[in-house]
């Protein structure tokens, strides 16, 4: 009877290991480690959702190729908070320091549409920050530069410095450093009346033709851009399609090295399982095989046992002796 009762035991444990509690462990476990890698990114980002996908080419560097390190059609952006003025580096105070985000000056920031709350952000360069003074502008940033890379205006009449401003022009801006673009900062003021980022994307052409559009104030923006995952976020917008993109797999408004980049990598997580089964068993089979004969062996200390005579002393019953003696 006691062989049956245990018998009976363990087919129960084995039915009940065979049944819904390996599934209930395995999908608990797979929630806490997604809670952990989502609590660990919000606590890095700050920011809730921390991930926007680009849904334009406003900031590619190319109209026909997309690059690892640029914010292309597709890219999913990692957001970071940006609560105050020291938190956004412009193009401007990263060009006279060196700093750069995606292959160009100063951060890259996501901000809200004051005028309408509910549109999907924009993306794009903060270039200037730029202060209201009476009617004109001010533009502290200009004065980290050298003279001959800017020149500010009053009016038609050029003057010194970055203060009291119209316009401003500054020269070898773009990615490629070779244009020369001009800033109606003193539109953005009285159409604002307040201070703001005068942004653009990195691709633009810089029309300012939708001023709410390009100059948020510090309210406004979300966070700045901090790292990128490339082109899986095409899978989001043939999903849920934008203005912009994507109306189909290889739709032209993103680059075909996104299409191509998004396509090696499903192929490459679908594989993956295979690759790392695959790899294990050769492991097991050819290489381990090898290696364990030359892995130095660790053998455990032998015990200490009395000599031979106090083991026959022990036998017997007998004291031990403490020598031997002669004939």
């Amino acid at each position: 009877m006691p062989k049956e009762r245990t018998a009976s035991r363990n087919a129960k444990d084995k039915d009940e290991e065979g049944g819904w509690k390996p599934w209930v462990r395995d999908i608990a476990i797979a929630l806490i480690i997604m809670a952990v890698i989502l609590g660990g990114v919000y606590a890095y980002t700050g920011v809730w959702p921390p991930l926007v996908v680009v849904e334009s080419a406003s900031m590619q560097h190319s109209s026909t190729e997309s690059f690892i390190g640029v914010i292309d059609t597709g890219d999913l952006v990692f957001v970071q908070a940006a609560p105050t003025r020291a938190d956004v580096v412009t193009y401007l105070q990263g060009r006279a320091t060196g700093y750069s985000t995606y292959g160009d000056y100063g951060d890259v920031i996501i901000f809200r549409i004051a005028s309408q709350p509910q549109a999907t952000p924009i993306i794009h360069r903060a270039i200037m920050y730029v202060k209201q003074n009476g009617t004109y502008a001010d533009v502290p940033d200009l004065a980290l530069l050298p003279s001959s890379e800017y020149q500010g205006y009053r009016g038609s009449v050029a003057v010194p410095g970055a203060f009291g401003l119209t316009n401003v022009t500054v020269r070898q801006m773009g990615f490629n450093h070779n244009l020369v673009i001009n800033f109606p900062v003193e539109d953005f003021i009285q159409t604002f009346h307040r201070a703001g980022y005068i942004t653009m994307g990195d691709h633009n052409a810089p029309s300012f033709d939708r001023p709410d559009q390009w100059f948020p104030a510090q309210g406004d923006i979300i966070g700045h851009a901090r790292g990128e995952i490339p082109w899986f976020g095409l899978i989001k917008l043939l999903l849920s399609p934008a203005p912009y993109c994507c109306q189909g797999w290889g739709d032209p408004h993103a680059a075909a090295s996104s299409w191509n980049g998004l396509a090696l990598s499903i192929v490459f997580l679908i594989a993956l399982p295979f690759i790392l089964e695959a790899a294990g068993w050769a492991w097991g089979k050819y290489a381990w095989p090898r290696i364990k004969p030359h892995l130095p062996r660790w053998r455990k200390p032998a015990e200490t046992r009395p000599p031979p005579e106090d083991l026959e002393d022990e036998a017997t019953g007998d004291e031990p002796r403490e020598g031997s003696s002669g004939p």
